[in-house]
């Protein structure tokens, strides 16, 4: 390989011979299978990328308050909200309100994650003429004067749907003047708290429940989220109907590490320089992406992740690495397999990638990088982060390929 590259690799082999057996057929002689072992050392290039998911993609929305550790909020903008009832099967202008509630899906908390004193969740109006994204604007908003809703729950009530009282004025005012509501979710408790709230991206969304009359011929208006803005963008305002905003969040993953998870999430990429020898030659058997874990212990350090290698679908046009890891295949795509993973643990890891190693055979690199990317099944949601030595870590911590293979064989009559 040309020095000019900067790459270096190498590869540590053994072998294993297995015979074929009285299963062959008469045609067929009995040969000895060869076996080798290969540790692909150095990988060209990895990183990490803060910031993915994109801002309202979340699959669920992190409501997180850990002090000065975490804080994070959860907006929801309901930009169109109707002036009319049915009552009696006839429509009626909307002229008072008896109730309303923010109907909130959660995703229950397991026994590991579940809170141990009372969680309040409060409301407030965000509603904001300057860049409403953007969490710096975002978070003076959630003062005394623009609260329009609480509610306290025991721990063990947290189970699937909250119903949050908001205000009837504040409602009423929106709905008469023609004007969006967009509330900005708070979570409080005596002790560090992380909830999940359902997003639009998985169909999950907070409704707005608006009760007219306590008469029963009055039927209940619901409000889906909706979001116009960016206006005539609607691939950028329609994700943005419920979002995640981060006030306080964990350090950026140095360049010696590999982060995955965390606050605000984070995904990576590991690059591999594999021989075209291996990968078009031969027949793959098994291929294990080796990482040593760094013990990660600033946050829930003990609640378990599950992390997925992924394959990278994008585009070979794309060289931009955030925009890569936006563009990767399912979790278990390419029978690609998941591990169960603590911050706080540490030592060596497998990942099995054979049905993503097997896609390179006869592709180019420059058609299929040989790559894959690492993200964690709650990211965006829960705080907790993985980390992995980088290329930039000592020799012996560095992520590795290992690819079992059988080289190439030629069978011909006796």
């Amino acid at each position: 390989m040309s020095a000019a590259i900067g790459v270096v690799f190498t590869i540590a082999a053994c072998s294993e011979k297995l015979d074929a057996g009285k299963s062959c057929p008469l045609l067929c002689p009995e040969q000895a299978i060869t076996l080798v072992d290969t540790i692909i050392d150095a990988a060209v290039s990895d990183t990490t990328v803060t910031g993915l998911p994109s801002i309202g993609n979340e699959g669920y929305l992190m409501l997180a308050s850990h002090g000065d550790t975490v804080e994070t909020r959860a907006i929801i903008r309901f930009d169109t909200l109707p002036q009319s009832f049915t009552f009696g099967g006839v429509d009626s202008t909307i002229n008072k309100i008896d109730s309303a509630y923010l109907v909130t899906p959660i995703a229950r908390p397991d026994s590991l994650n579940r809170p141990t004193a009372p969680v309040t969740i409060e409301a407030y109006d965000v509603d904001t003429t300057a860049t409403d994204t953007v969490a710096s604007i975002l978070a003076p908003l959630f003062r005394p004067d623009r609260l329009i809703g609480a509610k306290t729950f025991a721990p063990e009530s947290l189970l699937d749907t909250l119903r949050i009282p908001v205000s009837t004025d504040s409602v009423l005012d929106r709905v008469k003047n023609g004007t969006k509501l967009r509330v900005g979710f708070r979570i409080v408790s005596s002790q560090g708290v992380d909830l999940r709230v359902g997003s639009t991206s998985l169909g999950l969304g907070v409704t707005l429940l608006i009760k007219v009359s306590t008469d029963t011929a009055a039927a209940p208006v619901k409000v889906a989220p909706v979001s116009h803005t960016p206006t005539d963008q609607p691939f950028l305002s329609g994700p943005l109907a419920d979002f995640t905003i981060v006030l306080n969040g964990t350090t950026q993953t140095p360049v010696t590490k590999l982060g995955v998870g965390g606050v605000p999430s984070r995904r990576s990429y590991i690059r591999f320089e594999v021989p075209s020898r291996i990968v078009d030659s031969t027949t793959i058997v098994r291929a294990s992406l080796l990482l040593t874990q760094s013990p990660n212990r600033r946050l829930d350090p003990r609640d378990s992740v599950f992390v997925y290698p992924l394959a990278v679908l994008a585009s070979p046009a794309i060289t931009d690495i955030a925009s890569l890891l936006q563009f990767v295949g399912p979790p278990a795509q390419f029978g690609l397999d998941s591990l169960r993973l603590a911050p706080a643990d540490s030592g060596v890891v497998s990942f099995e990638i054979v049905g993503l190693v097997r896609t390179w055979r006869g592709q180019p690199t420059r058609v299929s990088p040989r790559s894959v990317a690492l993200r964690s099944g709650v990211e965006g949601q829960l705080p907790g982060e993985i980390d992995f030595f980088s290329t930039k870590a000592p020799p012996s911590v560095r992520p590795r390929l290992r690819i079992t293979y059988v080289p190439q064989t030629s069978f011909g009559l006796p």
